[in-house]
């Protein structure tokens, strides 16, 4: 698929919708535990594991769905995705035994990483030159706007008819985006034939760093995001402030995507990350570790995964090869977000908020460290013109 001369903004707008509804996957759960408790009297952890249990496919299987969309062709990979989503909600919907709808989570795990891998991809190839960072960094907002719009659904849904109403009414939202976007999609080459050698796609994305580069470095993100989220109430007694913190950082992602149309993607992560140190070390240098240091530290933090979206597109050329890095990224940013809660959990328990601080400082040393350097790499070995 050649770059188009004028972006196809309304289609872009549709997949944005389609990442909106990926992220429900999540979200569906997250935001109606207390009605998920009813229904199965599980411990709180068993409860987290129907919610998480999806992002741990992305993690067992991210760098092989890159592979899997280039051999079917990306529209047959959404359409199939979105189908196979809305059958697991109609499924979740009946409240099955507990092992049973672990299992329907798995499946449905395996939809949300074809859509959260294809559905950018194929908005990169929509849009030109100029406005792709822009839609890289729309992108990027996708799981945050997901649960804003979710914080005002849900409620609305469960005061109708329960947790099986938001369940039911996500897999409808499913079947009418794949019956919308279907006509629209650009049609797939020929089928081709899978070859599935997982050792061979592990070879091949992580010998080459423009395939595995935006992934390590959104890690880093990952990791401190969500961790940051789970353990701030515990640290601090404010939580109306602590609520805006999200959308903050929205404000950064989105503003990554307009910047990249100027400075480089990797410039911005580690511009993103500088600012999270230089606000850690403010806070310790001035002894003020309240809500306003966290405020700063979203709107700092919210440039990278905006940057980090953008840069696929900067350092691959083709379309299989943004599927595959896309793939990367979503195992490595899966692998952020399950590992980084417990290590803050444990962190804030012992140290308390100063320790956690410092970890989120050492954090920025890293992300900031890896992306002046595949920066640097992409500078000299050359990179794609934005």
């Amino acid at each position: 698929m050649s770059t188009p001369s004028k972006t196809r903004w309304p289609l872009i707008i549709g997949l944005f919708v389609t990442g909106l509804l990926a992220a429900a996957q999540f979200g569906k759960f997250a935001l109606t535990l207390p009605q998920l408790g009813d229904a199965y009297a599980r411990s709180p952890g068993a409860l987290a594991l129907i919610v998480s249990i999806v992002g741990v496919v992305g993690v067992l299987f991210g760098p092989f769905v890159g592979g899997l969309i280039a051999a079917i062709g990306i529209r047959r990979a959404i359409l199939w995705a979105l189908g196979l989503s809305a059958a697991m909600s109609v499924l979740e919907a009946l409240v099955p035994p507990y092992p049973v709808i672990l299992a329907l989570r798995v499946v449905e795990g395996v939809g949300h990483l074809v859509l959260v891998v294809a559905v950018p991809t194929l908005m990169a190839e929509l849009a030109t030159d100029r406005d792709r960072p822009v839609v890289m960094g729309l992108w990027g907002t996708f799981f945050g706007v997901s649960f804003a719009i979710l914080g005002v659904a849900v409620p609305v849904l469960v005061d109708l008819g329960g947790m099986r109403a938001v369940i039911l009414a996500h897999g409808a939202a499913l079947v009418a985006m794949a019956v919308g976007l279907g006509p629209s999609l650009p049609r797939s080459g020929p089928r081709q034939a899978v070859r599935f050698n997982p050792f061979a796609e592990l070879r091949l994305i992580y010998t080459d760093w423009r395939l595995f580069a935006s992934g390590l470095v959104f890690f880093w993100h990952a990791f401190v995001y969500l961790a940051l989220l789970s353990v701030l109430p515990s640290l601090l007694e404010a939580g109306a402030a602590l609520a805006i913190l999200p959308l903050l950082s929205l404000f950064g992602t989105f503003g990554a995507g307009v910047l990249a149309r100027r400075y480089s993607p990797m410039s911005l992560a580690a511009a993103g990350f500088a600012g999270m140190l230089a606000i850690i070390v403010a806070g310790f240098a001035t002894g003020y570790m309240g809500v306003g240091v966290f405020v700063a530290l979203f709107l700092a933090t919210g440039l990278v995964p905006g940057a980090a979206f953008a840069s696929l597109p900067w350092l691959n050329a083709d379309v299989t090869r943004r599927a595959r890095a896309g793939g990367a990224l979503a195992q490595l940013g899966n692998l952020g977000t399950f590992s980084g809660p417990p290590v803050f959990a444990i962190t804030a328990q012992i140290g308390g908020i100063g320790l956690v601080l410092a970890l989120v400082g050492v954090v920025a040393i890293t992300g900031g460290a890896l992306a002046l350097y595949f920066g640097w790499r992409a500078r000299r070995f050359g990179a794609l013109s934005l």
